[in-house]
């Protein structure tokens, strides 16, 4: 134990003396209402005489203070809720300098409020001499308190996209507000409550110069008591005041408080075999490896259609180039591009969350969608941040777009059982969301999505905010679960690998527009054009002549017939692509051109080489696993020629 040092003392001796300073005042003050001459202290006796005094002289005070404080917290929510809601909604220079016009009351002395009212609204008799006047000078004057509190915590979570995550499940508007917003800003409605309802009962300066002898609020009744009575009874008064507001505080922290969250049962035993029976459940537990020529066993998907969507936003902005795509039924088309090319914009038109610019159509089946909100859509969207639900627990954010479409009791948690044992997370069933890892939200969002069973899976770079390794194993798990459920999904990303993994067809997007579309092998043997060569994987160009039918390379020739994907013409020079795999390390003499070895990387199952030779760039070659190369060294360069392509910039 650390022996106690000088400082020490002086830090308690100081702290006692500041809780004295301001302890005994108030206990001195307790004392004075309830002894019989607070002069003569406790000794002249304990009665209670005075608070039976205060309430037969001030009981309509403490009435109305009361009526108007609730009267002003209940119309502060009415009107400050949805109004702080609306700035954060909607920020522009308009919502941004009324923020700024919400601390003008607070800058303006309650005295200066009550004489602007008095001198506007003074001359209307009745008005002046009821308590709804001192209420109208209470909600001026507390109604940016309660605003600023609930814009603070709404400007602290993401709350568009809760909102699209909850649209996405078919909530309207009024669902989302009740059942979203309002519960993740619960902190901040609290805290603003707080301080509208003490603020309310305590506030003087302003209602002293609003009231009449017939409408005193208890604040102004104090200061009479104080002014006009014995110090006993002021005493008194003051103590009936916490008395009162200290309850009043304690129930409207209970009514707030954090609920329990709801659990929903587990499921029975007969459930439990009915699930078994089914073979949907088990995909991500067994996963089954896709080849090139695999079918999805069911088809519950629909067709989609996009035709000249185009999108342009109000600051004239063109995201999005006039775009055509068509989806057959139980396809999974991966969207590819670089950041900024238009990807993310076309799936929220998909989505119904953006509205392509006139003329352009977007069709589920054969019905045109195009004006259809994204809650009436049937889509289910997995969004890059999860978008899940703080305020509810896993099991609750998968139930809620059940719940939305009115499914209850066994129906609802049946689906949601086999969502969680689909997904392996059982056990994560009560969890709540903030204790749950990467890879965990990601499967609650996967889930949430696929209990609604829609027509169309939409998913923005869901796999992004996880680590390498944990990235590979759910892409693995998606592609199984995808192909099983045979459900149709645009999934969009920037990563090459999980595009080539998990995509029927790949559409690559470059600045708003289609690079090309196609299958995996499509785009990664026959690129159309250099961006998509050079976005897909790694390529190598390198300049040579025609002539006389043949590739001329510095040591050997290729005719063209062997090279199928080359178009040139005789003696014209042509840049050439092939790919660094179909590139080999041969003996010296037999390769197409030398090159010396600038860099060696060992990559296990092969060696990948950078080289120099006597063309412009820099080529990257991969050698066999079990070769080794020194930095300098010459090497002979051998190109498969069936692989030599000429592309279009």
């Amino acid at each position: 134990m650390k022996e106690r040092t000088a400082l020490f003392y002086a830090q308690l001796i100081l702290t006692l003396t500041v809780c004295a300073f301001l302890i005994i005042p108030v206990v001195q003050s307790v004392m004075a209402g309830l002894t019989v001459n607070f002069i003569f202290g406790i000794k002249s006796g304990i009665t209670l005489r005075w608070f039976v005094k205060v309430w037969d002289l001030y009981r309509d005070t403490i009435y109305r203070s009361i009526l108007i404080g609730i009267a002003c917290l209940i119309t502060t929510l009415i009107v400050g809720v949805p109004a702080a809601y609306a700035m954060v909604k909607k920020q522009n220079r308009f919502t941004r300098l009324f923020e700024e016009f919400l601390v003008t009351p607070l800058a303006i002395p309650g005295l200066a409020i009550a004489l602007a009212l008095l001198i506007s609204y003074g001359g209307f008799t009745e008005f002046r001499r009821s308590s709804f006047f001192i209420l109208v000078g209470h909600v001026i004057f507390t109604l940016p308190f309660m605003m600023r509190s609930v814009i603070a915590v709404m400007s602290s979570y993401n709350l568009s996209e809760l909102e699209e995550g909850a649209a996405s499940l078919g909530a309207g508007f009024w669902h989302r507000f009740f059942q979203i917003v309002i519960p993740n800003s619960m902190p901040g409605i609290l805290a603003g409550s707080l301080m509208v309802f003490t603020l309310s009962i305590g506030e003087f300066n302003l209602t002293w110069m609003l009231h009449t002898p017939l409408t005193k609020t208890l604040p102004v009744g104090l200061a009479d008591s104080y002014a006009s009575m014995r110090l006993e009874i002021g005493s008194a008064y003051t103590i009936v005041f916490f008395l009162m507001i200290i309850p009043l505080l304690m129930a409207m922290q209970w009514v707030a408080r954090p609920r329990k969250k709801e659990v929903l049962m587990e499921p029975t035993d007969e459930l439990q075999k009915e699930m078994q029976d089914n073979p949907v459940q088990k995909t991500i537990s067994s996963p089954t490896y896709r080849n090139d020529n695999q079918k999805r066993n069911v088809l519950s998907g629909t067709s989609l259609r996009m035709d000249n969507c185009a999108k342009t936003f109000e600051d004239g902005t063109r995201a999005l180039e006039p775009f055509d795509l068509e989806v057959d039924a139980g396809e999974t088309v991966v969207v590819l591009g670089p950041s900024g090319c238009g990807k993310t914009t076309m799936l929220r038109i998909l989505a119904g969350l953006e509205s392509p610019d006139r003329g352009g159509k977007v069709f589920f089946g054969e019905e045109d969608v195009t004006e259809i909100p994204i809650e009436k859509r049937n889509v289910g969207m997995v969004f890059q941040s999860y978008a899940l639900f703080p305020n509810m627990n896993v099991a609750g954010n998968i139930a809620y777009g059940l719940k939305v479409r009115g499914d209850r009791g066994e129906t609802k948690e049946k689906r949601v059982s086999e969502m969680l044992d689909m997904m392996q997370i059982t056990e994560l069933r009560n969890r709540q969301i903030d204790q749950l890892s990467g890879g965990q939200k990601q499967r609650v969002a996967l889930a949430r999505a696929i209990a609604i069973r829609p027509k169309v899976l939409l998913l923005d770079e869901p796999l992004t905010a996880l680590d390498a390794k944990l990235r590979d194993a759910l892409r693995v798990e998606i592609d199984s679960l995808l192909r099983s459920l045979g459900i149709t999904a645009i999934y969009v990303t920037h990563d090459q690998g999980e595009a080539m993994a998990l995509g029927d067809r790949i559409v690559i997007m470059n600045i708003g527009r289609t690079a090309q579309i196609g299958t995996p092998r499509e785009i990664y043997f026959k690129p159309k054009n250099q961006f998509v060569a050079d976005f897909i994987g790694t390529i190598n160009r390198l300049p040579c002549r025609i002539h006389e039918g043949n590739l001329v390379f510095p040591n050997k020739r290729i005719p063209l017939e062997e090279a199928h994907q080359v178009g040139a013409y005789e003696k014209e020079m042509v840049d050439v692509f092939f790919r660094p795999e179909h590139s080999t390390v041969v003996k010296a003499g037999q390769g197409h051109f030398s090159a010396t070895v600038l860099a060696s990387f060992f990559m296990g199952d092969r060696t990948r080489l950078i080289v120099k030779g006597s063309f412009p760039e820099h080529l990257t070659i991969e050698a066999l696993g079990h070769q080794s190369f020194n930095t300098g060294q010459q090497v002979d360069i051998e190109i498969e020629p069936s692989s030599l392509l000429t592309l279009h910039s």
